[in-house]
């Protein structure tokens, strides 16, 4: 809840680089916060730095549990005062997502999932949608964001987005990667695909969707995992058709 204090805070960010001050102020006191009171309860797991280290993030970082931690999630969203930003937290063990966390402080929605075990929404049970037609089905996706854009994965999204938009009742981009997989895995999103670079913004929310009954794969059709560059989410009886569109062209 401090954090959403934060947010409430002042007026929308001017500039860029307004807008990168206001994120160091803020982003390195929550996680900081997040860490201290991960590590009194957990005192042996360790921590991931390599949040915008995408190379680090090719494999493990540690063969023992660690921490991957997002503070703030859709950060352009909180620093422009708009919804559908988050939190998002995973533990990874041998190589393996085995908890995640997602919360939306405007919201007050805590979606999390325990390998093996389903995926909750406020401590409901949750699941992907059933749907099997992909013109009945609503949608998300993102333009990856990077300083600079990554013009590569640019041309990927908007070609998937003239290959999909036909095809699907509506898209939507709303923010943070962490709540569109979640909200694939509650079935408020039938899919989802994205570009890019770097497993640690799908992890937490990956894990939601294979346990909210969905399938997850990067973006050829591919198992997910450490190499994916890109992914997609889906319900289940949706996910054929879905990646018969995204293949990276």
């Amino acid at each position: 809840m401090e954090l959403l204090v934060e947010f409430e805070k002042g007026a929308p960010c001017h500039s860029k680089e307004a807008m990168a001050k206001r994120f160091e102020e803020v982003n390195p006191v929550v996680e900081a916060r997040l860490k201290r009171s991960l590590s009194e309860r957990f005192p042996t797991y360790q921590f991931s730095d390599a949040e915008f280290d995408l190379g680090a993030q090719e494999k493990p970082e540690f063969t023992s549990p660690y921490w991957v931690i997002d503070a703030i999630d859709g950060a352009v969203h909180f620093l422009q005062k708009m919804p559908m930003w988050a939190t998002s937290l995973c533990l990874i063990d041998g190589g393996r997502t085995v908890v995640s966390f997602v919360y939306d402080p405007c919201r007050d929605e805590l979606f999390t999932a325990i390998d093996g075990r389903g995926a909750f929404l406020n401590g409901q049970k949750i699941s992907t949608s059933s749907k099997s037609l992909l013109s009945e089905c609503i949608l998300g996706t993102l333009f990856a964001s990077s300083e600079p854009m990554n013009l590569l994965v640019g041309k990927y999204t908007a070609n998937s987005l003239t290959r999909v938009m036909p095809e699907a009742f509506a898209i939507r981009m709303q923010g943070a990667v962490s709540l569109h997989l979640a909200y694939v895995a509650c079935g408020r999103l039938d899919g989802y695909w994205e570009y890019g670079e770097g497993v640690y913004d799908w992890l937490a929310g990956a894990l939601l969707v294979q346990e909210a009954g969905g399938k997850i794969t990067d973006t050829q059709g591919n198992d997910f995992c450490w190499k994916s560059t890109g992914i997609v989410a889906a319900g289940s009886t949706i996910y054929p058709q879905l990646i018969q569109l995204t293949p990276a062209s």
